[in-house]
């Protein structure tokens, strides 16, 4: 499978979870500054606090300011459907990732951390797709990636695209500078 597919086996139930976090957000009101930027940038866009709160609080079904596994596995069948329905194991499993004081519950602090770590899952799905199973993003990789993306471009384009966010300079972006790049 692709390692962008929302169905790989190594696709982790906290990275499932952001992928449907985006969807309850509220849309971003960034603007790109050009369509090959846009396509670059599309497989995240992260939410705001308040957009995490408004989500927190979808998830918090009786309104006790803590979302249970239970709770949990319900809001994300009712948002990702049966094909990502969470068995209790996993919506217990991710509890328990997240759950700083060990109630086995979220707070507001626990979910806000989980969904940091679902993008950050997903960010390097991203790179992985970017760089074509490189340890770099290429200006080679990324028009490659644009094309499938159906943007046209130009090597030429990629490299000045990189080059706002090549900070060492040597002309390819390294994991630690795409993730600059999308924060």
């Amino acid at each position: 499978m692709n390692p962008g597919d929302s169905n790989s086996a190594t696709t982790s139930p906290v990275s499932s979870f952001a992928r449907f976090f985006k969807k309850l957000a509220p849309p971003t009101k960034k603007s790109p500054k050009d369509t090959c930027e846009a396509s670059f940038s599309a497989p995240l866009s992260g939410g705001s606090d308040d957009d995490i709160h408004q989500v927190f609080n979808y998830f918090d079904e009786n309104g006790d300011g803590k979302i249970s596994p239970e709770e949990l596995k319900n809001r994300l069948k009712g948002v990702g459907g049966e094909e990502h329905e969470l068995s209790d194991e996993e919506a217990e499993m991710m509890v328990r990732l997240s759950d700083a004081d060990g109630d086995g519950m979220l707070g507001l602090d626990d979910f806000a951390k989980m969904m940091k770590e679902g993008e950050e899952g997903e960010l390097r799905e991203a790179f992985v797709m970017y760089s074509r199973n490189s340890s770099v993003i290429t200006p080679k990789s990324l028009k490659k990636m644009l094309t499938q993306l159906g943007q046209s471009t130009t090597v030429n384009d990629c490299k000045a695209m990189i080059g706002r966010f090549d900070v060492n300079g040597d002309g390819v972006l390294d994991f630690d500078e795409f993730r600059a790049m999308m924060n």
